[in-house]
């Protein structure tokens, strides 16, 4: 009788293993994320960005934190682990690629691309659209 016990043990650990709870917590932040941003609040929204003046032409890691309620206020990027947030004017942008894990934008010149979440594509491209 250990010897199955042992076993069923074993079994329940190796599902429960494999298992990969990341996505769904990732998926219920970004639901939460654009709820908040439907009801006027500001967000962060992470994603990658390379673009001259903001990241010196080099890929990295960060945030946009997008005004409440659209695109009345600055947006704002920060990359990860800075310590400050720098306000970010985009060009326009337009897509390049597309898969399940990210959308990829790239201005027309080629100084600025971003790359993030395609459920938060849209809302991030509203508030783009509406700057100067």
């Amino acid at each position: 009788m250990p010897e199955l016990l042992a076993a069923l043990f074993s079994l329940l650990a190796q599902a429960a293993a494999a298992v990969n709870p990341v996505p769904l917590v990732r998926g219920r932040r970004r639901r939460g994320r654009l709820a908040d941003h439907a009801r006027g609040r500001a967000v962060r929204v992470p994603c990658d960005l390379r673009d001259r003046g903001l990241t010196a032409g080099q890929w990295r890691e960060g945030h946009l934190t997008l005004p409440p309620g659209g695109a009345d206020g600055p947006v704002r990027w920060q990359a990860k682990y800075a310590p400050v947030s720098l306000d970010a004017r985009f060009p326009p942008l337009e897509p390049v690629s597309a898969d399940g894990i990210g959308v990829a934008f790239r201005s027309e010149d080629g100084a600025t691309e971003l790359r993030l979440h395609p459920d938060e594509a849209p809302v991030v491209l509203r508030v783009l659209g509406g700057r100067p």
